[in-house]
């Protein structure tokens, strides 16, 4: 009998998947023959839209200096052009702070090279279709379709020559960021746009010449940028760089956590520092300072540290939310009577401390006294700061105008709205059927009416109902109006949050011992918010858009300098009739404010791993 050799089993790897440009084209957009129609119409409509912009962008004639000669009246609309450097230490403030906050906030991560492959071949396909497409000369289609090439290899052979490892997340996504602004910074110390130029007995008066579109008595002409533009540029490019790597080091080696609270305030003081002291540059009544603002600050600093003092100490009970409930009544009825704007609002402000003490007191009822008393300096600084005059002059009724002044209002609106609307969307949904029926009347009633009609009425009627004396800015009232506008919207959908969070933790929270407020503060509204997030985030981006309707109003918004200023132009020179090209620039940066803030929030849905758990 022979012997039966048992061989051991052996694990065959499986086959790789087939793959490739062709397979994938076959299940993506010809995996039938409904949807290979579909995806060649679809193909067909992209490319004959793609060829009717850049024939629109390209047609001769086509006044794109009206653009790039307006630069400064679409950003700043009439800030004097010798206090500019107010502005470019603004930008560079902000840059810093967001530099800054990358480095210790580590954001950015990293990213596949498939991922930065695939991106390079897409753009590198606009430009070769672009190239064909565009109608211009055979030199520049030359070029466009050279650089589309290099782009697609490009991005190709990242992909290949990696191999597997072009799955793996290996490439810096702060290293791509800083090769654009390389990039970016390149091409504006390099590239010429286009400005208007006189005729002079049929020469054109300037020094350099490379194209010419004559009308009537003036010419377009193509000239560098300035350098009064692209060298503050490249200095804040360079203090963003060494601010990002500075505080990336920093956080590596000796922690975040200071330095991420340092930040935070920073960033809370930035905006009203900015506007209303770097760029409005106040001319200080000291003066009421002193018989005024420092008088108020002495009295409720020091009447507030002892109120907290009591209310903040364990075991203070209801006596407490009592006094607190007292004296957030005596704050509102101060608005009836005739005194300083800033005694009624640190009224206000001591009497929301007061009610929180209870809560966020305790062993930290030093803390919550320390807050207080730099809360009531900020409240008495910046309230000073806005009863005096701006030292800058221009011929509006503000400093700022264009894109400055949309940021502004859409910044303001957004930050006082939230705290409004989480206000009314808990009133909507407390027990008490007071604070549950007026929260209800006014978000009714405020969806109820378009944005532009309470604009409208801000404008019109209000300036009619306010008492002898008391004046409201232009500004501060579009500001007032799209806020409350935006907080009856904002608090249906954080109501929605609200009622996703289920019984169950609210009945653990009180087993806990847990008061209301600690509720709501500690356990209902973190989840509510984060389950919301996408609608929060659509709500800002409406509101930025909605920032545009001021325009009806008369402010001069970035809308309405793109739509009625510079095509109204005829001195000294002729920018009539190019609304087009001047509504496509506004179209164009509006959609570059949304898109980032689009992709902001995908970042921050991923990050708290919303709809995943």
């Amino acid at each position: 009998m022979s012997d039966v050799v048992t061989l051991p089993d052996l694990e065959i790897a499986p086959e790789p998947p087939p793959k490739g440009p062709v397979l994938w084209l076959r299940h993506n957009l010809f995996s039938s023959p409904a949807s290979g129609f579909l995806s060649l119409v679809s193909i067909a409509v992209s490319i004959l839209a793609y060829k009717a912009l850049l024939g629109f962008i390209m047609a001769p004639g086509r006044r794109w200096d009206a653009v790039t000669f307006n630069l400064k009246l679409l950003m700043v609309f009439a800030y004097p052009a010798d206090q500019l450097w107010r502005i470019w230490l603004t930008v560079g403030i902000v840059v810093i702070l967001l530099a800054a906050s990358f480095g210790v906030w580590k954001i950015g991560g990293m990213a596949e090279p498939r991922m930065i492959g695939k991106a390079l071949m897409g753009v590198g396909a606009v430009f070769v279709l672009g190239g064909i497409l565009a109608p211009v000369s055979r030199n520049p289609q030359i070029a466009w379709i050279g650089l589309g090439l290099v782009l697609m290899i490009a991005g190709y052979a990242l992909r290949a020559w990696i191999g597997e490892k072009s799955k793996e997340a290996i490439i810096p996504i702060m290293g791509v960021v800083g090769i654009l602004i390389v990039i970016g910074l390149a091409l504006i110390w390099t590239l010429d746009v286009p400005v208007p130029a006189k005729l002079d007995d049929g020469r054109i008066i300037t020094d350099r010449v490379e194209a010419a579109t004559i009308q009537g008595n003036q010419t377009t002409v193509f000239r560098p940028i300035a350098e009064s533009t692209t060298l503050p540029w490249t200095i804040i490019a360079a203090v963003g760089a060494l601010t990002y790597l500075l505080f990336h080091f920093i956080g590596n080696r000796n922690g975040t956590g200071g330095l991420k609270k340092a930040l935070m305030v920073l960033w809370a003081l930035s905006f009203p520092v900015l506007v209303l002291v770097l760029i409005r540059d106040p001319v200080w009544d000291w003066g009421a300072g002193l018989e005024i603002y420092l008088p108020a600050l002495i009295l409720f600093g020091t009447f507030g540290a002892a109120l907290l003092w009591f209310v903040a100490r364990p075991g203070s009970g209801e006596a407490a939310r009592i006094i607190g409930g007292l004296l957030l009544v005596a704050a509102f009825i101060t608005f009836l009577f005739p005194m300083p704007f800033i005694f009624r609002l640190l009224m206000l402000a001591v009497a929301l401390f007061g009610l929180a003490g209870p809560t966020f007191g305790g062993e930290g009822a030093k803390g919550l006294i320390y807050g207080w008393l730099i809360m009531a300096s900020v409240i008495a600084f910046f309230t000073f700061t806005i009863s005096t005059v701006s030292g800058i002059k221009v011929p509006t009724s503000f400093m700022l105008g264009g894109l400055s002044l949309t940021i502004i209002l859409a910044f303001s609106a957004i930050v006082l709205s939230f705290p409004f609307g989480l206000i009314l969307a808990l009133g909507r949904t407390s027990t008490m059927p007071i604070f549950r029926l007026l929260s209800t009347a006014y978000i009714e009633l405020i969806r109820g009416v378009p944005l532009i009609t309470w604009l409208l009425i801000a404008f019109l009627m209000l300036p009619v109902a306010l008492p002898d004396g008391v004046e409201i800015g232009g500004v501060v009232r579009a500001i007032g109006a799209m806020a409350f506008f935006n907080a009856a919207y904002l608090a249906e959908n954080v109501r929605g949050g609200l009622q996703s969070v289920s019984v169950g933790q609210k009945e653990a929270s009180k087993a806990l011992g847990l008061t209301t407020l600690q509720e709501t503060v500690f356990i209902t509204l973190p989840q509510a918010l984060r389950a919301v997030l996408p609608a929060l985030v659509g709500q800002v981006i409406a509101l930025f858009k909605d920032t545009s309707l001021v325009t009806i109003v008369g402010l001069f918004d970035f809308l309405h300098i793109a739509r009625q200023v510079i095509p109204s132009q005829s001195t000294p020179f002729n920018f009539l009739g190019s609304i087009k090209e001047t509504l496509l620039f506004a179209a164009l940066v509006y959609w570059l404010f949304t898109f980032t803030f689009s992709r902001i929030s995908l970042r921050m849905e991923k990050k708290l791993g919303v709809g995943e758990r």
